[in-house]
């Protein structure tokens, strides 16, 4: 879905959008959807922005960062953007910018609700994923997933170069 920033309406136009399986594509990442993401919110047009700002809900499913099994999350994001067609300063060459240029998009025509529904998405998951507190990842010699077996290789294995420090008695 595209919103084009010379149709956004005034008064505040609002928009809602299903993405069934297939319709988002996650590129390079282990990312699934398991469940369509609703999205519902609100355009406004302010002193030559455009804010967009709503709500999305879906589940994805992402791999155990230990285990590799995996865990399917809830997402349930808020989100507000603001975007500009020019400002004063985008052919500078430098310019300081303010706090509130920081959270500011620039975009020429339009804008895909597509990529921004995908970003908050990202930003919403958690930066490590684990299957629980208690998994055990895998083994880095023969591959089994701890949590199912229980494999036998020596896990304690050192580096000779610190095998000295086991001597050491304070």
């Amino acid at each position: 879905m595209r919103i084009e920033l010379e149709n956004a309406e005034d008064p505040g136009g609002r928009f809602s959008q299903v993405y069934k399986d297939g319709e988002l594509a996650f590129d390079e990442s282990e990312l699934r959807l398991v469940e369509p993401v609703r999205v519902k919110g609100q355009v406004r047009r302010d002193a030559g922005q455009v804010e967009i700002s709503g709500e999305l809900h879906t589940k994805v499913a992402i791999p155990c960062g230990r285990c590799l099994q995996e865990v399917q999350l809830p997402v349930d994001v808020d989100f507000a953007e603001r975007f500009a067609g020019s400002v004063s300063w985008r052919n500078e060459e430098q310019h300081e910018l303010s706090r509130e240029d920081l959270d500011l998009g620039l975009v020429d025509e339009a804008i895909e609700l597509d990529d921004l529904v995908k970003e908050e998405i990202l930003l919403a998951l958690p930066g490590h994923v684990l299957c629980g507190e208690s998994c055990k990842g895998i083994c880095p010699h023969c591959g089994a997933d701890r949590n199912l077996v229980d494999c036998g290789c020596e896990s304690k294995q050192v580096d000779e170069r610190w095998q000295k420090l086991k001597d050491l008695r304070f």
